[in-house]
């Protein structure tokens, strides 16, 4: 007389896969039998009452339920300082399963039969079928795993070893592309790096704080460790505005005049818990165009973070007006009649779209793939600053099909993105 849980998501789950409940019990022959699901999402209950399959299991799929996810409002932490953020996107995720069956002609539960499956985080990430069903977040390869537990772990970012290699690396003294990221910067640019913060729900998942170590632009360093807050999602403000703005940090951009770059690595106390990630000055050292304006745009990525990337090259925005006319009767009421200046062709409210054309300087081949989730992402917003201050737009990417270029040829290829505003211009 009992319920066996035979499979279920990990207590960290990404959104887009497979969340599979797989269960049997031993009342499966009484009339009318049914398994009673109950899904808890942030506190909100859903009910199922589900037939056995044909042997006997339970099947079922929660991944609908956490569709949504993929809409919610994004949170303003792009412009945090002075501390870490906390990022309440993942959604707190629990079941129980019941037996029902008919008695006296009601469908009724079986008292005493509640199983309560393991507490989760849902995670507004997603994995692809290649990585196969219930990819291992906590022990998995790089590309799957969630949990930071070495050199060779990535945060909540899509960028990776390929994705930005910069020439001077060797040079500087920083190492070749493995166990480091290099992130191109704008000294204005502001963003967080997102990470698991705690072992609630990666248990292997041991850290407490990172370090942030900045060169000069003689390449001497200065280092200052922060403590985390240990969130269940935590976005660190490490992008150079956010330093700059940060009350009393050492390590600010801004002290430092032509500095090179700075390292960012999340550790256990003296252990590295992560990739190194480097945040390089491309004002000095890389992309950057005086003669435009620099277009920034972030959204949430694979691994359910945030990334950014900076469109330098000419961009122009579109007004689409939409017109609607009717034709009034030349008649004003009164026994003038009509006056000389009277219209009778008349527009009601004019529909304003504006659409942003941006358009990238020279990219690497692993930008072109990183790009893959900008374009597939439903959040999207550009980071620009208005009437003195900074502020992020929602953005929708107009693009249906994006070409992944190759540069094996020996060609260089920028990117050009067409970027509608997601609220119309009011008239």
């Amino acid at each position: 007389m009992a319920i066996t849980i035979n499979d279920q998501p990990y207590t960290w789950a990404l959104r887009g896969q497979k969340l599979m409940i797989v269960a049997i019990s031993d009342e499966v022959g009484n009339t009318g039998f049914k398994y009673g699901v109950e899904v808890i999402l942030n506190g909100v209950p859903y009910q199922f009452y589900l037939s056995p399959a044909p042997d006997d299991r339970l099947y079922f799929d929660m991944n609908p339920l956490l569709d949504t996810m993929r809409n919610y409002e994004p949170q303003n932490f792009h412009f945090a300082t002075d501390n870490t953020q906390a990022d309440t996107s993942g959604m707190t995720l629990t079941f129980t399963l019941t037996e029902w069956w008919i008695v006296a002609g009601v469908l009724d539960q079986n008292p005493g039969s509640e199983v309560y499956g393991d507490s989760a985080l849902a995670v507004n990430g997603y994995f692809q079928v290649i990585d196969g069903y219930k990819p291992n977040v906590q022990t998995g390869g790089a590309a799957v795993r969630q949990s930071l537990t070495n050199t060779s772990s990535y945060a909540m970012s899509d960028r990776n070893n390929n994705t930005s290699p910069f020439y001077l690396s060797e040079s500087w003294s920083l190492g070749v592309a493995t166990n480091s990221i290099w992130i191109p910067v704008l000294e204005q640019d502001y963003g967080v790096l997102s990470i698991p913060g705690n072992d609630t729900y990666l248990t292997n998942n041991v850290v407490d704080r990172f370090t942030i170590t900045i060169f000069s632009s003689t390449g001497v360093p200065t280092q200052e460790t922060i403590m985390l807050s240990g969130f269940d999602i935590e976005n660190l403000p490490v992008y150079p505005a956010n330093l700059n703005d940060w009350t009393g940090l050492t390590v600010k951009p801004s002290l430092f005049a032509n500095w090179r770059c700075y390292t960012v690595a999340v550790l256990n106390s003296v252990t590295g818990k992560s990739e190194s990630y480097i945040f390089y000055n491309t004002h000095d050292y890389g992309q950057a165009d005086c003669n435009f304006d620099n277009i920034r745009l972030g959204w949430v990525n694979s691994r359910g973070g945030w990334d950014y990337f900076n469109f330098t090259k000419k961009s122009e925005i579109t007004n689409e007006i939409e017109r609607k006319t009717f034709r009034k009767v030349l008649f004003n009421g009164s026994t003038s009649i009509f006056t000389a200046n009277d219209r009778t062709l008349t527009q009601r409210q004019n529909l304003v779209q504006q659409v942003l054309t941006v358009t990238s300087d020279y990219i690497t081949e692993g930008e072109f793939i990183l790009l893959r989730s900008l374009l597939a992402s439903n959040q999207v917003t550009w980071l620009t600053e208005y009437d003195s201050k900074f502020i992020e737009i929602p953005v929708n990417i107009d693009d249906t099909s994006y070409v992944e270029k190759r540069t094996s040829d020996g060609k260089l290829y920028n990117v050009t993105l067409k970027v509608r505003m997601s609220n119309q211009y009011n008239t």
